[in-house]
């Protein structure tokens, strides 16, 4: 459950991004659809950011 809370904001930038954009252009389905793959994209990086940070802190511990 808390992944699925994580990739939230990205994934809601990126649908905003994507209606912005889309309006912008007068294609809305296309940028919708790449503005919510950029903010899963962006979250994702995020996520193995956290984990390497993590993983670095551990390691100094031991």
């Amino acid at each position: 459950m808390k992944e699925n809370r994580s990739r939230i904001p990205g994934m809601a930038f990126g649908i905003l991004l994507g209606i912005a954009i889309g309006v912008a252009q007068d294609n809305p389905g296309l940028w919708i659809s790449l503005g919510l793959a950029i903010g899963v994209a962006i979250d994702y990086t995020r996520k193995q950011e956290l984990n390497q940070d993590l993983d670095s802190k551990n390691k100094n511990s031991e």
